[in-house]
């Protein structure tokens, strides 16, 4: 049986066990783990900064980036990611003083249950918030939960919307994408760009529509719900599938008059230019 870093058994897509979280757009592990990532978005939303659903993530089935072969907590259901476009894979101080002081107080409110990717010793993930200690551990933090042990702090009044930061390395302004069909170099660098800002591309934005950039697709569309197989940055029919239903549920494709068929056609390719352009500075 696969297991994370931490211990977690490893989760298929299709697993009972994971139960949609309200504060992300995907799932978490159900039970104790989703009791405490609860409490967390709960509290991270009223203390820290206001959760935007869509910027968010859940249970992806991938390994850890940059380490091939080791299960990220992703895939075990008990890792999650607020805000991600302004909290980016390897940035460093997106939160301010007071930001991470409320942070901190969360998890040492939650017994040491959580740990945060800012607390890294290597590259920092500030997005990123998993759990830890065994199965022994949550149940007593859930349970402490439950009996309404943990109490936010006050009644503080939630942020306003964040908008995410734009990639230093950003080659293009995509807010004037050429909706024409073609999915070119520009329309690939687009792509790049958009899943680097959420943390799901960390390479040179170079136009190469290959597997790295489409595995980021592939991830992106699974922490939206729309994507339930493995992500292998093979870009084919049920990907496509996936991203033409997201595309329609946005408004970007007319299904009344294009099939969603899982063809990576000029419509699709229209309807996805259209949305990245809604994408910039956003």
């Amino acid at each position: 049986m696969a297991l994370t870093r931490l211990g977690w058994d490893v989760l298929e897509p299709s697993s009972s066990r994971l139960k949609s979280l309200p504060w992300i757009t995907g799932k978490v592990r159900n039970g104790d783990a989703w009791t405490i990532l609860d409490e967390l978005g709960r509290r991270f939303n009223a203390e820290v900064e206001k959760i935007v659903q869509g910027w968010s993530w859940g249970y992806a089935q991938r390994d850890v980036r940059g380490n091939s072969g080791i299960p990220s907590e992703h895939s075990a259901g008990v890792g999650v990611d607020f805000n991600a476009p302004i909290h980016g894979l390897g940035r460093v101080g997106t939160f301010s003083s007071a930001q991470e002081k409320a942070i901190r107080k969360i998890l040492a409110d939650l017994g040491g249950a959580v740990r945060w990717g800012g607390d890294y010793a290597g590259r920092k993930d500030e997005m990123h918030f998993e759990l830890q200690g065994g199965v022994a551990k949550l149940a007593t933090v859930a349970k402490k939960i439950n009996a309404g042990g943990v109490a936010p702090v006050g009644n503080a009044k939630p942020k306003p919307k964040p908008k995410p930061s734009r990639p230093s390395d950003r080659p293009t302004d995509y807010a004037n994408l050429k909706v024409d069909g073609v999915f070119g170099k520009a329309t690939a660098e687009a792509t790049q760009i958009l899943m680097s800002a959420i943390g799901l591309y960390e390479r040179a934005i170079d136009g190469d529509s290959g597997r790295y950039t489409w595995g980021g697709v592939q991830e992106w569309l699974t922490g939206l719900g729309y994507y339930h197989r493995a992500v292998d940055g093979r870009f084919g029919y049920h990907s496509i599938v996936a991203l033409q239903k997201f595309l329609a549920k946005k408004g970007h494709l007319d299904t009344n008059k294009w099939l969603i068929d899982g063809k990576f056609g000029k419509e699709t390719v229209k309807a996805f230019q259209r949305y990245l352009n809604t994408q910039n500075g956003q």
